[in-house]
């Protein structure tokens, strides 16, 4: 593998591959096609996961001389001809006409930004060639294993490869969740909004929803879960008691229907000696082996049903990674980053408890009643008539800064901003304003009337054409500007969120809107508590979490039956720090 620095990676780790290397991979088949004439009926071998963790490393991407070649061989087929390329990548600027297919590079550095279309194609190729990878072990795996299921693993959050892509042909989707990690990076995360005080557990459900949507809301399975510190040149922090069995019911909680550990014995040899398992380097039991165990037993004894039932959804979180890539490419200012600005809007959405899926807007969206999209940046055609339906048929939608912006090829679009939905909007930007030392503020009216708002990073002004105002601008130039507009369209509403605003605030404007979109709350919780459902027929299972470490109270209309510690529960309801309770109706 050669990283994006142009530097080829030195073996002896992991992840230091090429997925386009012919050689590589007609070896890797090769392995793999001899393991599977070995195992293929061997008593106990149920099934197949290639691979682990996919572009999960230092470098996500490869850009060697095979991956040029493999990049070109990927253009003729995409593109119709040469001229095509030129056209759609704009690539008269600068003088980089391509007049061959041999000219046509790699993005590594060479002193300036690339062409973002050119950039954003070889994301995609990128994406393609490990997808591909996968592919060639599959077919085979499926001749020569044809009772077994195939799988691999990866995070949720890793968004170098299109998930729904990776997943489309394999038999379910299989995730690796380390809360952990996610306290790591959150510690040292420049985003342009502060978190809220559960963000690890917000970070967590997003990662477990987006591995449960790439394959429509079917269960997925846990392969990797962790089970106490762990690491490789340092610790993650050591789990709080009970957070081990939170962390497992969180999952389930969120559509998974099996849950493996990582690991049982812990290395004494390697790099990842400092992963701790359930067995302690002098192999006596961890001070989580009797909390995972209880957690097994609580498990088995739910039942198949309530670990392959779906998981209910009123609301959907629009999560494009082309939109990502290209945002990555041109954020048009630094601070903006494409999964920092989703996280605070699933966060909010969560607080409501009515289920969120994430989608990437191409399909079907009738059965949701409201659709978020922040920083939809690239919004294709496709997408802008699954939004335009969406709302004439009565849903909500709701959108941030920076909508519309580019189409496919990452080309900025030649009509008033934000392109193709400004019909559904009913607005037409006025100007937007990367927000750097300046101070901005937003001032609230009609439904959403309360405490101005601080305005970073970015604001949208927006020109109002048959829409609402809900709120505007108070500072500089654009005091008196709309920030938040409304408009009625067809059955439906579409709300558009001009400001970039902090999580607390953010969370108060989607709640109400989401309520004014008949969203309600089954169980009312407290900040911390996280409840979702899952149905199969006519039972559902109702999880209420506690990520928090005090003890809470919710709040539960009619009577339910607790499956954990078998009681009748109804009115005010206690869960201790980091608890866990399973309910379904008595």
């Amino acid at each position: 593998m050669v990283n994006e620095h142009g530097v080829t990676l030195s073996p002896g780790t992991r992840r230091f591959t090429c997925p386009t290397n012919a050689i590589y991979r007609r070896l890797s088949l090769a392995i793999a096609t001899e393991m599977a004439r070995a195992f293929n009926s061997t008593p106990g071998v149920i099934g197949w996961q290639i691979d682990n963790e996919l572009t999960l490393g230092e470098s996500g991407r490869c850009y060697c001389r095979f991956c040029r070649e493999g990049f070109q061989r990927w253009l003729r087929d995409r593109y119709p001809s040469l001229d095509a390329i030129n056209q759609a990548w704009g690539t008269v600027f600068w003088s980089n006409t391509y007049t061959d297919f041999s000219q046509i590079p790699v993005p590594l550095s060479s002193g300036a930004p690339p062409n973002p279309g050119f950039a954003l194609d070889y994301d995609r190729y990128q994406s393609f060639a490990n997808v591909s990878f996968l592919e060639e072990q599959l077919a085979m795996l499926r001749k020569l294993c044809p009772t077994h299921f195939v799988t691999t693993n990866n995070v949720g959050l890793v968004d170098t490869i299109d998930m729904r892509d990776l997943y489309r042909n394999l038999d379910f989707a299989s995730a690796d969740n380390y809360p952990g990690f996610f306290a790591i990076l959150l510690s040292g995360a420049d985003s342009g909004a502060s978190g809220p005080p559960d963000a690890i557990a917000t970070t967590s459900a997003f990662g477990h929803d987006i591995m449960r949507c790439v394959k429509d809301g079917e269960p997925f399975l846990i392969m990797e879960e962790q089970t106490g510190k762990a690491g490789q040149p340092f610790f993650s922090p050591q789990p709080e008691p009970g957070q081990l069995r939170l962390w497992s019911y969180q999952a389930v909680a969120h559509g998974a229907m099996g849950i493996n550990y990582f690991r049982w014995d812990t290395a004494d040899f390697g790099a990842e000696e400092y992963w701790h398992g359930l067995l302690k380097h002098d192999r006596s039991h961890s001070v989580g082996f009797d909390e995972i165990q209880q957690t097994i037993g609580e498990l088995k004894s739910l039942g198949h049903d309530a670990l392959n039932a779906r998981y209910e959804a009123d609301l959907a979180l629009c999560y494009d990674p082309t939109s990502s890539w290209a945002l990555t490419i041109q954020p048009g200012q630094p601070k903006i980053k494409y999964l920092s600005e989703l996280l605070p809007w699933y966060g909010s959405m969560g607080a409501s408890h009515a289920g969120v899926d994430i989608v990437n807007a191409t399909p079907e969206l009738s059965r949701y009643k409201v659709l978020c999209a922040p920083v939809m940046y690239i919004v294709s055609q496709e997408q802008a008539e699954r939004i335009r339906g969406f709302v004439e048929n009565g849903g909500t939608f709701i959108a941030g800064f920076r909508l519309g912006v580019k189409d496919e090829h990452s080309r900025i679009v030649d009509t008033p901003l934000p392109g193709l939905l400004r019909d559904v909007m009913g607005v037409e930007l006025f100007d937007y304003q990367p927000i750097y030392s300046e101070k901005q503020s937003v001032q609230f009216s009609g439904p959403l009337a309360g405490p101005n708002a601080e305005c970073r990073i970015w604001a949208d002004i927006l020109s109002p054409q048959k829409a609402e105002v809900f709120a505007s601008y108070t500072g500089g130039a654009y005091a008196g500007k709309a920030a938040i507009t409304s408009h009625s369209y067809g059955k439906g509403r579409a709300i558009y969120i001009g400001a970039h605003l902090e999580s607390k605030d953010l969370a108060r404007v989607l709640l109400t809107l989401m309520a004014m979109s008949g969203v309600s709350r089954p169980i009312q919780a407290p900040p911390g508590v996280e409840i979702t459902t899952r149905r199969a027929d006519r039972q559902a299972w109702t999880y209420v979490l506690n990520h928090t470490a005090k003890s809470q109270s919710v709040t539960i209309a009619g009577t339910y039956r607790d499956l954990l510690s078998k009681s009748t529960v109804s009115g005010p309801v206690s869960i201790e720090p980091y608890g866990v309770r399973v309910l379904v109706q008595a």
